[in-house]
């Protein structure tokens, strides 16, 4: 963690004012979440500028900020909260963007010899980061990503947080072209973690060649360690080969056997340093096999005990919105609503159908930022009903209208249908819930589906 002298050389900025000795524990970028003591990022963005909110912060206790010298009323704004506290620490920089950047740069180069693990790719990287990060907690100070603190502002936002860790479990996370580059230039990866390459961001980056060309560009930084971590079910990371740079290990499903799956949890046998153990996942969700055994992997790239990688695996819980279940006067709705992909929804479809319930009942809507596949993933989703068991399916959403065209063949008449306001699809769906169904949601995450789900909660609780 740096000092706001080291701040200022980071940036090539200007000290304005404060104690030059003063530690920030903490950075934020969103004026909301100003409390005493945070020292705050004013951002330029496409809808607002963050200076706007710099009073604001001040008024809130922080312990100081950036300012940008392009900014119109930077002397007023200076003026004014020396006003409101004269010890707030404020550098002036050229870009406040870049200046975090590169603060959380130069926080990474000074703790250097702490190992870092990044974990990208298109589906399921918070799942594994956490994952993993649960088996490392067993024996190791663990600093983890926080939220969604994944992009190119996020990530030095971590970065800046390195102390005395044992190690840290960052996450990387792309939508254009050469971000993925800046990210491995920022975290300087020990060990690479690549999960899935999919189709998110594909209306950005065109193919899934260019996906797995950009995501492998996090190993550009790669030292210390120099592993690589790999889904050999992938069709593109299965072909990495070990070079000069770094050495490959893989995991995938075929290191996993006597596969018992439930309601609640997930047990299988597989090898750790080539014995054979067996591992309880205490959640759902199919895609969690991968994801612990890739935690092994890492686990054994770290010379964790056995016993260790076992109980972190045990210990592993989902995050909100993520195959979360909510049970409401026996009915369970699963909401899996964080986000989505092709391949997250067709794998939450696919853990939903394999629970026992009377009936199951899908509710699905748009998959963003998609491109030109957007028509044709959609179709995909409706045409897997061909293989899965639900009772009904509701779909809402210009491009989810691409799931009901395509999979209502699958259901009886009246059972699937396309609503075009999320108001009428929920009375519909209060129409037909009953006792012991299972509700699965899911849908990116800007069609705040969880508007929906709290509403039925709420009607479930109070009427059936």
């Amino acid at each position: 963690m740096l000092k706001i002298e080291e701040l200022v050389t980071s940036t090539n900025g200007k000290y304005i004012n404060g104690d030059k000795n003063y530690i920030p524990k903490n950075y934020i970028i969103d004026s909301r979440l100003a409390n005493e003591g945070d020292f705050f990022v004013p951002l330029i963005g496409e809808n607002t500028d963050g200076h706007k909110y710099i009073l604001d912060c001040v008024k809130s206790g922080i312990s100081g900020f950036f300012i940008s010298s392009e900014y119109d009323k930077k002397e007023e704004v200076i003026k004014d909260s020396i006003n409101i506290n004269k010890d707030i620490c404020i550098i002036e920089v050229l870009d406040t963007q870049k200046a975090l950047f590169e603060t959380g740069k130069y926080n990474r180069e000074k703790h250097i010899n702490i190992p870092v693990i990044t974990v990208s790719g298109s589906v399921g990287k918070t799942s594994t980061r956490e994952m993993i990060a649960s088996v490392l907690k067993m024996e190791k100070n663990v600093l983890v990503t926080q939220k969604n603190f994944n992009s190119c502002i996020g990530a030095p936002i971590m970065t800046l947080k390195m102390d005395s860790q044992d190690v840290c479990v960052f996450e990387a996370g792309i939508d254009d072209f050469n971000q993925m580059e800046m990210l491995s230039d920022l975290l300087k990866p020990d060990v690479c973690v690549l999960t899935v390459i999919g189709t998110s961001h594909i209306a950005a980056l065109k193919t899934q060649e260019n996906i797995f060309n950009e995501k492998l560009k996090i190993t550009s930084h790669i030292k210390g360690i120099k592993k690589v971590v790999l889904n050999s079910d992938d069709k593109y990371l299965k072909n990495v080969l070990s070079n000069d740079k770094y050495k490959t290990v893989f995991f995938g499903k075929d290191q996993a056997y006597n596969i018992i799956i439930t309601d609640d949890n997930i047990e299988f046998d597989t090898n750790i340093y080539n014995k054979k153990e067996h591992i309880v996942i205490n959640q759902i969700g199919n895609h969690n096999i991968n994801n612990a055994l890739c935690a092994i992997r890492v686990g054994e790239i770290f010379n964790l005990k056995v016993s260790s990688i076992i109980k972190g695996i045990q210990n592993y819980k989902n995050f909100n919105k993520r195959l979360e279940k909510k049970y409401v006067k026996d009915i369970l709705i699963i909401d899996d609503t964080y986000n989505a992909s092709i391949d997250s929804m067709l794998s939450g479809l696919d853990t939903v159908n394999n629970l026992k319930s009377k009936r199951k009942i899908a509710v699905l809507g748009d998959m963003l930022e998609l491109g030109e596949m957007s028509n044709t993933l959609h179709s995909k989703v409706g045409e897997s009903f061909k293989n899965l068991n639900f009772n009904y399916l509701f779909a809402y959403g210009d491009y989810a209208k691409n799931i009901y065209e395509s999979g209502k063949q699958y259901f009886n008449e009246d059972k699937a249908k396309w609503f075009n306001s999320k108001e009428e699809m929920l009375q519909n769906i209060e129409k037909v819930i009953r006792k012991d169904d299972i509700i699965y949601f899911k849908a990116s995450n800007a069609l705040k589906f969880f508007e929906i789900i709290d509403k039925l909660i709420k009607y479930i609780e109070k009427s059936l």
